[in-house]
């Protein structure tokens, strides 16, 4: 790991020699491996003539790639203008602009500099409303989900949290606040997704070193929560995982805690300190409302356990709800043994929290089989997108992929069937009812999107 640190009297001490004491930086942009369109997702930068270049990125998942990159980048040296041979090999999904851009160093930390840049390089550089009764209000992200992160603080008329994040050559991860915190009101926003286990520790390491600052309360916002399949003994001797995660965050000093649809409602009761769960049907529902295919539809539970979450979605969009019905072999493999419900030349609106290995949609042919159109729509909340899945994705009778930004799809997985949806506003409204002391349930009604404005501008 290199890290140069300029301390703030060093800086101006230089901009009194005369010496350029700009942050350069070069666009680092993706895309859909082999088309679609090109994305900025970071930037490679240096902090002043000579230091090290950096690789600001939003790809954690693709950790070996980004390995390699960094890597390239310690052997260039300083040398900003050669730095996209660093990403040669990966000029199918990846591409470094040639324009060196730059921004005058103030005494901010980097962290925070870096965090402008960030927000500018995702269209986010529009404040909302700031009230100045919210002046003791943080919003911090792990490295998780930083452009969901963004969207959120900016929404709410604050600059994302000035925090340091690192990893050491032995691959511990190093944590440090970089702004005062102490009585303050602070957010921390990290979906845990792959790599799981270092999301998940980072978000401890966060968690504790606001807590040894002297935070004021500390809320966890987990829009994916890790192990939420395993919250309960299918078998002996197993790990009741989600619990455990419940037990380390309340033991780093957690307050709150915040998550999106998750897996298994039973979760909520591992904690003891007060947890909100929200609810994106709505968020959906607002946009299949729109669609002109809706009034031929119906919404489709892919098993029983799904069936209370379609429901919802039947509700909020006044349409007959299906439900599969499927039985898992020794095997492994799934069968589907009844469809109940009439899908006889229906459109189908698949509804799931997760979509991982895609299993759920080697059910659907079953639909067509009961007289249900080639026109499928998949709704689901937490796109995690295995390889398998992002293949499966390419079958005729598949229209869209409808997801929710609750975890991070870096270009390389933004497969062209794929609309997302943002969950930014509903969480900002969530954070300003809860530091305000108001109540935040109008959120769990259906028409939420519509009554609230949560996607006007702020």
């Amino acid at each position: 790991m290199i890290v140069e640190v300029i301390h703030p009297a060093e800086r101006r001490s230089r901009r009194r020699q005369g010496e350029s004491m700009d942050v350069c930086y070069r666009i680092l942009q993706a895309r859909w491996p082999g088309g679609g369109s090109w994305r900025n997702w970071g930037c490679v930068y240096q902090m002043g003539p000579g230091g090290a270049l950096k690789l600001q990125h939003n790809m954690g998942e693709y950790y070996g790639q980004v390995s390699a990159v960094e890597h390239r980048l310690r052997m260039l040296g300083g040398a900003l203008a050669q730095a996209h041979q660093a990403l040669e090999g990966f000029s199918d999904w990846c591409r470094l602009l040639p324009e060196v851009h730059s921004q005058p160093m103030d005494d901010r930390p980097e962290s925070a500099l870096v965090n402008e840049i960030e927000a500018r390089l995702l269209g986010l550089e529009a404040m909302g409303r700031h009230d100045p009764d919210e002046d003791d209000l943080c919003i911090f992200s792990g490295r998780a989900n930083r452009p969901l992160a963004q969207a959120v603080a900016r929404r709410l008329g604050l600059p994302l949290g000035a925090l340091t994040v690192d990893r050491f050559p032995d691959t511990e991860i190093f944590v440090q606040i970089d702004e005062l915190v102490r009585k303050k009101d602070v957010y921390v926003i990290q979906p845990c997704t792959a790599p799981v286990n270092e999301h998940l520790v980072e978000l401890l390491l966060i968690v504790d070193a606001l807590r040894r600052a002297s935070a004021g309360q500390i809320t966890t916002i987990i829009p994916y929560y890790p192990y939420a399949r395993q919250e309960r003994m299918a078998h002996g001797r197993e790990a009741l995982s989600a619990r455990m995660v419940a037990t380390m965050l309340e033991a780093s000093g957690v307050a709150r805690v915040i998550y999106v649809d998750i897996h298994a409602e039973a979760i909520q009761g591992f904690f003891t300190v007060p947890v909100d769960w929200l609810q994106a049907y709505p968020i959906f529902a607002r946009y299949f409302m729109n669609q002109p295919f809706v009034q031929d539809a119906v919404v489709v539970s892919p098993d029983v356990g799904r069936a209370r979450l379609a429901g919802r979605y039947a509700q909020a969009l006044g349409l007959p709800l299906v439900v599969m019905q499927k039985r898992r072999d020794a095997s492994g493999q799934v069968e589907t043994t009844h469809v109940v419900g009439d899908v006889r030349d229906k459109i189908p609106i698949v509804i799931d929290d997760i979509m991982a290995s895609g299993s759920a949609l080697a059910q659907i042919p079953e639909l067509f089989n009961h007289g249900a159109r080639r026109e499928v729509h998949l709704a689901i909340t937490h796109p995690v997108l295995l390889p398998g899945a992002l293949a499966r994705l390419d079958a005729d009778w598949l229209s869209e992929l409808v997801v929710a930004d609750t975890v991070l799809v870096p270009p390389p997985k933004q497969h062209p069937k794929l609309q997302v949806l943002s969950v930014a506003p509903m969480l900002a409204y969530a954070i300003r009812g809860i530091h305000r002391g108001t109540s935040i349930s109008p959120l769990w009604r259906p028409d939420a999107p519509q009554e609230l404005g949560l996607y006007e501008e702020p």
